[in-house]
């Protein structure tokens, strides 16, 4: 059998939209990853930030661990040896972990019968008005959402998350979608579908802030880096 080289291309946007970062990798073979492939994907993803791999149906939680710890080999487990505590955690209502590869977690909605080990159990979709102030009122909550909450791979603190995140779509929601209200007084909406998961660029955020700003981030950095190594 062939084999196939990895194709990249940027990530397909609306013409109106100023998004310029993301691509998409054909080809991968997540089961069979060849040293010269991962070296692909990992300059691809240092150059676009966000990576899409393509027709990955029934790869297995043991594939998806393994790409994510080639990024960082010091990540062994869920928050690099430090243990997520279930039933004090704040991710515990939106996680089920798989049995066979503890350091994959599952999100989702609905009860399912089996799944990886895991049985009859029961996802729940995190809402966004567990976590704001002000909900978007019932009558409207069909049609319109909101972002759940900002995050940088996850609330672990003390946890120091891997360098690389990777998430396995199983299933996604089909059907209708929704608009997404920013309600920060700007009335901005978006279109999304259901179960949408959005990135942002943090690299484009530091350009868009002043000389001053830049500076004050940079010193911040700094002063994290020294209480991290201390």
């Amino acid at each position: 059998m062939a084999v196939k080289n990895l194709q990249i291309q940027p990530l397909s946007v609306p013409s109106t939209s100023a998004v310029d970062f993301g691509a998409q990798i054909d080809n991968v073979d997540l089961e069979n990853l060849s040293d010269a492939d991962f070296e692909t994907i990992r300059n691809a993803l240092y150059t676009s930030h966000v990576l899409v791999l393509k027709n990955q149906a029934g790869v297995s939680p043991n594939a998806q661990y393994e790409l994510t710890k080639r990024f960082d080999p010091a990540a062994e487990s869920y928050g690099h040896g430090k243990i997520l505590d279930a039933k004090r955690s704040v991710l515990h209502p939106d996680l089920k972990t798989i049995p066979t590869q503890t350091q994959v977690q599952v999100i989702g909605n609905g009860f399912y019968d089996e799944y990886e080990g895991l049985k009859d159990f029961t996802l729940k979709h995190p809402h966004h008005k567990v976590f704001h102030k002000d909900a978007i009122p019932e009558e409207d909550d069909l049609e319109y959402t909101r972002f759940y909450r900002w995050h940088i791979d996850a609330a672990l603190y003390a946890l120091n998350p891997p360098k690389v995140t990777s998430l396995m779509a199983v299933k996604v929601p089909a059907g209708r979608r929704q608009t997404l209200r920013y309600d920060d007084g700007s009335g901005e909406e978006l279109d999304v579908p259901l179960g949408t998961t959005a990135f942002v660029s943090g690299q484009n955020m530091y350009n868009l802030l002043s000389e001053e700003d830049k500076k004050f981030i940079r010193a911040l950095s700094r002063l994290f880096i020294s209480l991290m190594e201390r």
